[in-house]
C-alpha cells in the first residue's frame, strides 16, 4: 500500500495557524542551563591489575599469584591435583588495585 507524500509547507502552515489560535502552545520554555539538561561527570574508572588465579572445577578461586609468577601458580595447581584435592586450573583474573 502506497503512503501519502507529506507536504512540508502545508504542515508548517498548519502549525503556524495553530500557534496563532493558541493551540499546542502548552509547552513551557526551557532554560539552557537548567539542571535537567546538565550532565553529571562520569565516575572515574577503578584501576585493575591482572593476577593468576588457581581455581577448582566450580570456578572458585583457591589462591592468587602476581602476574609474573605464572610458574608458581601452575606448580600450586599441580600440587593440589597430586594431593587428591580434585582438578584445579590456572586462569587470569582482573582485580581492583588497592590504594592505601
Amino acid at each position: 500500500m502506497a503512503r501519502r507524500i507529506v507536504d512540508r509547507r502545508e504542515l508548517r502552515a498548519q502549525a503556524e495557524a495553530a500557534e496563532k489560535l493558541g493551540i499546542g502552545s502548552s509547552e513551557k520554555p526551557r532554560r539552557e542551563n537548567s539542571p535537567e539538561s546538565a550532565r553529571s561527570k562520569p565516575d572515574a574508572s577503578v584501576r585493575m591489575r591482572v593476577v593468576w588465579g588457581v581455581c577448582d572445577v566450580g570456578g572458585r578461586t583457591v589462591a592468587t599469584f602476581p602476574y609474573p609468577e605464572k610458574a608458581a601458580a601452575l606448580e600450586h595447581a599441580e600440587a593440589l591435583k597430586k594431593k587428591g584435592k580434585g582438578l584445579h586450573f590456572v586462569r587470569s583474573i582482573k582485580e581492583p588495585i588497592d590504594r592505601q
